[in-house]
C-alpha cells in the first residue's frame, strides 16, 4: 500500500516539474503556449462589456464607397488637402491622424506641362503669374499648406525584416532623444532566423530600415507616429500593438501614443521599475490619465471593446462632399484616416474577430485606453507569481489524490480548477492582471486523470486477485471495498470474534419427493438466490450452501463491528423474503415452504481450510457449532429465528424474546437462547405487552412456582393458540407439578439430539 502511494506521489511531482521546467522557460511546449493564447481570448470575449460606440474618436474610413466614388487609392493630394479643411473647418475636430503614409511625392502632369512651357517661352508676364501661382499648383504644397498649423499626426512605419537600410522621407522628431538614459531599459524584440545549417535561433530584431512622409509634409505637421504593428503571435492573432520603439539610439512613440498624448496636450512620463533579476527596467508610461503598462520591448495589450466597428466610421467620400450625418459627432474628436477597402489589404485577426478587423480600428481601440488608462497587464512578477502556483497546487494535489477516493478526488479536481479559474478572472477583471491559466487547469486535469488511470489499473489488479480469493464468497461491493487496501486481506487463518448464520428447509424430504428433479431444482435456486442477495447486502460472507441448507458469516475478510447486528437483520429479512416466495411458489403449485434461522456470536478460526485437493474459505470452532445447533432448536420450540445470548448481546439493536436456557448435545456449558422480534421502536406495543406477560411466567416457572406459571401460560395460549413455545411450558409445568425437579434443579434444559 506504501508503494503504491509513493509512486503515485512520485509520479504526480515528476508531472508537475514539467509544468515548472515550462514556465521557467527551460523546456518548449507549443501546445501549452497555445492553449494560454486561447485562454487570453476566451476571457478577453468573456468580459467584453456592453457599451455604446466612444463618442471621442471617430475613423474617416477608406472605404469601398469612397475608392469608387472619388477614384483608387493613392489620391491627389489636393483633394486629400480639401479633405483635411473640412475635417477641421467645417467638422471642428480635435486632431487627426494618418493610419498612411505619404512617402513619395505626387506629380502632377498639370504642372509639369506648365514648367516645360516657361523653360520655352520669353513672355515675361506668362512667367511672373506662373511663379505666382506654382505653389498653389504642387499638390504637396498644397497637402503640407493644409496641414500647416493644425493637429495632424502624420503615420509612417519601421521595418525590421529587411537586411538592408533603407530610409525613404522624414520620421518626426524621437520622443525622447539620444543620450536619454530610459533608452537601455528598453529591450529590443526578438526575431527567428534560421541559419545556412538549418538551425533556427531567436536574434534582436533591430530596426534597419523606416518609410516615413515626404519631408515638406512631416514639417508641416504637428508630429508623427509609427503605426507598425509588432509581430502578430505564432497562432496568426493580434494581441499586442507597440507604443514606443528603439531606432537609432532614441525611443519613438507610436500613432496611437502621439494621437492621445497630443490630444490631452500632456508629455510622456517613463516609470520604471525593479525586475526579477533586478535591473531598472520601464513598465509603465503616463500622459495623464494614469499608469500605461507595457513590456520589456516597449509591447502593450490592445484594449480591444468589442468585436469589429466598435467605433463610429466615416466614410471618406461624405467628408469630401459634406454629407456627414448628425455632424456634430464628429466636433472636438480624435480621427483617424484608415480604410477598411479589403483591396488596401489591413484587415486583422484579432482575438474577437478573425480575418477581417480592420487595422485602424486597432489604433482606436488603443487611443480609447490610452485616454482611460485601462489595459490589461502582465507584470513583471507574473512569472514568479505562476511559478508559486504551480509549485504549490501541483504539490499539494500531487501529494493529496494518491490518498483519495474516487469521488473526492474528482471534488478536489472541481473545486481546486474552480477556485484557479475564479481567481484568475478576479485578477483579470477587478486588477486588469494577466496571469496564465491555461498550465494550472492542465496540470490539475493531468493530475487527475493520471491519479484515476492508475487508481482505475491498480485497483482492478487487487479487485481480480481479491476477487479469485473471495469472489465466490462475498459481493463485489465488498471486493471494491477490499480493493483499497489489498495487502490488509489474505486466506491466511486467524482467530476472530464473528458472528455466524444457519438455515435449514424445514421438512425438505417431503418436498423433495413432491417435485420433479427440474422443479426442485428451479425451487432451491428461486430461494436461495434472494437469502444470498441478502447476505451480500448486509455484508456478510456466503460460505457454503449444503443441500437445502446455507451458512454464512460476518466480519471476515471484511472486518466489521457490528457483525452480529448485521446478522440478524439478515435473518429477519430472510424470513421476510419467504413470505413473498411463498405466493409465488403457490402460484406454481409447489409447496409452501419452511425455514429455520439459528445465528451465535463468539471467536472463531477464519481462513482458507481444507486438503491439498481442495480449499474452502470458512469459520470452524465451537461457535461455529453452537449456531448450527440453536438453527436445530427452532423446530423444538416453533420459532423460526433463534440467536443465542451472545448475539443478542451484540446486537443490541433488536428486541428479543427469551426462549429458554438449555444444553445442547456436545457442549457442557450451558447457553440461553431468544427469538428475534424486531428492531427497538418498530416492535408492536401489543407483542411488547405479550413478551412481559411471558417473561413474568417464564420468571414463576424459573423459581419452581409451576402452578402460577401454568395459569399464566394458559393465559398466553388461549390469547394466541398457534404459540408452540406457550405450549412447550404448559407441558414441562404440568410433568414438574407431578415430578418436582428437587431443588437443585438450575432451570437449564439439556438436549441429547442434534
Amino acid at each position: 500500500m506504501k508503494n503504491k502511494y509513493f509512486f503515485q506521489i512520485l509520479i504526480g511531482f515528476l508531472f508537475t516539474s514539467v509544468f515548472i521546467a515550462w514556465e521557467r522557460n527551460v523546456i518548449e511546449m507549443t501546445l501549452l503556449d497555445r492553449l494560454e493564447l486561447i485562454a487570453y481570448d476566451a476571457r478577453l470575449a468573456a468580459t467584453i462589456p456592453e457599451h455604446a460606440i466612444d463618442p471621442r474618436v471617430v475613423i474617416i474610413d477608406l472605404d469601398e464607397r469612397s475608392l469608387v466614388e472619388e477614384g483608387h487609392w493613392p489620391w491627389n493630394r489636393v483633394k486629400l488637402a480639401q479633405m483635411i479643411d473640412t475635417l477641421f473647418d467645417v467638422y471642428e475636430i480635435d486632431i487627426l491622424g494618418f493610419d498612411v503614409v505619404f512617402a513619395e511625392r505626387d506629380s502632377s502632369e498639370e504642372l509639369e506641362l506648365l514648367e516645360s512651357l516657361a523653360e520655352q517661352t520669353q513672355d515675361q508676364a506668362f512667367l511672373s503669374r506662373f511663379q505666382d501661382y506654382k505653389p498653389h499648383l504642387n499638390p504637396d504644397t498644397v497637402f503640407a499648406q493644409s496641414l500647416a498649423d493644425r493637429q495632424v499626426i502624420m503615420g509612417y512605419y519601421f521595418d525590421k525584416s529587411s537586411a538592408r537600410s533603407t530610409r525613404t522621407g522624414k520620421i518626426p522628431d524621437p520622443i525622447f532623444p539620444k543620450g536619454s538614459p530610459f533608452y537601455d531599459m528598453l529591450t529590443l524584440q526578438k526575431k527567428e532566423v534560421t541559419d545556412p545549417n538549418g538551425v533556427t535561433k531567436q536574434i534582436d530584431a533591430d530596426v534597419t530600415s523606416f518609410t516615413a512622409n515626404v519631408d515638406e509634409l512631416q514639417e508641416s505637421a504637428l508630429g508623427g507616429g509609427f503605426y507598425s504593428i509588432p509581430s502578430q503571435d505564432k497562432d496568426g492573432i493580434l494581441r499586442r500593438i507597440q507604443l514606443l520603439e528603439k531606432f537609432d539610439g532614441a525611443l519613438y512613440e507610436g500613432l496611437s501614443l502621439s494621437l492621445a498624448r497630443n490630444y490631452l496636450m500632456s508629455e510622456v512620463e517613463l516609470q520604471t521599475s525593479l525586475n526579477e533579476q533586478g535591473n531598472e527596467v520601464i513598465d509603465s508610461l503616463d500622459i495623464g490619465t494614469g499608469p500605461i503598462p507595457f513590456d520589456a520591448v516597449g509591447t502593450t495589450y490592445v484594449p480591444y471593446n468589442g468585436r469589429a466597428y466598435s467605433f463610429r466610421y466615416v466614410s471618406a467620400t461624405d467628408i469630401l462632399n459634406q454629407t456627414v450625418e448628425n455632424p456634430e459627432d464628429l466636433q472636438y474628436v480624435i480621427a483617424i484616416v484608415g480604410t477598411t477597402a479589403a483591396g488596401l489589404v489591413d484587415l486583422r485577426n484579432t482575438p474577437l474577430q478573425q480575418n477581417n478587423y480592420p487595422g485602424v480600428e486597432v489604433h482606436a481601440a488603443t487611443i480609447a485606453g490610452l485616454l482611460d488608462a485601462s489595459f490589461k497587464t502582465r507584470p513583471y512578477y507574473a512569472a514568479t507569481a505562476e511559478f508559486l502556483m504551480i509549485l504549490l497546487v501541483g504539490g499539494l494535489l500531487a501529494l493529496s489524490l494518491p490518498l483519495l477516493g474516487a469521488t473526492a478526488q474528482t471534488l478536489s479536481w472541481l473545486l481546486s480548477s474552480s477556485a484557479l479559474v475564479a481567481l484568475n478572472l478576479y485578477l483579470w477583471v477587478t486588477e486588469n492582471i494577466i496571469l496564465a491559466i491555461a498550465p494550472l487547469i492542465v496540470l490539475t486535469t493531468g493530475l487527475y486523470m493520471i491519479n484515476m488511470a492508475y487508481g482505475y489499473f491498480f485497483e482492478s489488479r487487487n479487485k481480480a486477485k481479491l476477487s479469485g480469493l473471495f469472489g465466490q464468497y462475498i459481493p463485489p461491493e465488498l471486493v471494491d471495498e477490499m480493493a483499497k487496501d489489498p495487502e490488509a486481506y489474505n486466506l491466511e487463518a486467524k482467530r476472530e470474534d464473528l458472528s455466524v448464520l444457519f438455515t435449514d428447509v424445514r421438512g425438505f424430504t417431503n418436498i423433495s419427493e413432491g417435485l420433479d428433479p427440474k422443479s426442485l431444482s428451479t425451487l432451491m435456486n428461486d430461494l436461495l438466490s434472494p437469502m444470498t442477495r441478502i447476505v451480500h447486502n448486509n455484508g456478510g460472507t456466503i460460505d457454503k450452501y449444503m443441500g437445502d441448507a446455507m451458512m454464512a458469516f460476518w466480519g471476515a475478510p471484511l472486518a466489521n463491528t457490528d457483525h452480529a447486528n448485521a446478522a440478524v437483520e439478515s435473518g429477519l429479512e430472510m424470513l421476510a423474503a419467504l413470505a413473498d416466495l411463498n405466493i409465488k411458489f403457490a402460484e406454481k403449485n409447489w409447496p409452501e415452504v419452511k425455514i429455520g434461522i439459528g445465528v451465535n456470536t463468539g471467536e472463531m478460526n477464519v481462513g482458507n481450510m481444507g486438503s491439498e485437493f481442495r480449499m474452502a474459505y470458512t469459520v470452524l470452532g465451537d461457535a461455529v457449532n453452537l449456531g448450527a445447533r440453536v438453527e436445530g432448536l427452532t423446530k423444538n420450540y416453533g420459532v423460526d429465528f433463534i440467536v443465542t445470548e451472545f448475539t443478542a448481546a451484540a446486537g443490541a439493536n433488536y428486541e428479543y424474546r427469551l426462549l429458554d436456557k438449555v444444553r445442547v448435545k456436545g457442549k457442557d456449558q450451558a447457553v440461553t437462547i431468544m427469538e428475534p422480534m424486531g428492531i427497538k421502536g418498530d416492535v408492536p406495543e401489543s407483542q411488547i405487552a405479550d413478551r412481559t406477560r411471558y417473561d413474568s411466567a417464564l420468571n414463576m416457572y424459573s423459581k419452581q412456582d409451576f402452578v402460577n406459571a401454568l395459569k399464566l401460560f394458559e393465559q398466553l395460549l388461549a390469547a394466541d393458540p398457534q404459540r408452540v413455545l406457550y405450549q412447550l411450558y404448559i407441558d414441562r409445568c404440568n410433568n414438574f407439578i407431578e415430578n418436582p425437579p428437587g431443588a437443585d434443579w438450575d432451570g437449564i434444559y439439556e438436549f441429547t439430539t442434534k
